[in-house]
């Protein structure tokens, strides 16, 4: 039986050196600014939400509208920003 060179099997790439988000540190974890945005927007708009129609189904929809579309909103142009 012949054993298998694992070394041939990697391929190293080099990589470019990449711009860190801006963050900030909660409870000893570094978390990227748009995250933290995008939990705001949807605070914001579920409370909004349940003002305006009373209804736990509409909070919980816009609340996951708001939060996906300023999070990947964010997170796209602050990947363009850093190329």
């Amino acid at each position: 039986m012949t054993s298998a060179n694992i070394t041939a099997l990697v391929e190293v790439r080099p990589t470019r050196a990449r711009a860190s988000a801006r963050s900030v540190e909660i409870a000893g974890t570094r978390w990227p600014l748009y995250k933290l945005h995008a939990l705001l927007a949807a605070v914001v708009v579920g409370v909004l939400a349940l003002a305006i129609t009373g209804s736990v189904q509409a909070v919980a929809w816009a609340s996951a509208v708001a939060l996906i579309t300023v999070w990947w909103t964010e997170r796209f142009w602050q990947s363009r920003r850093h190329r």
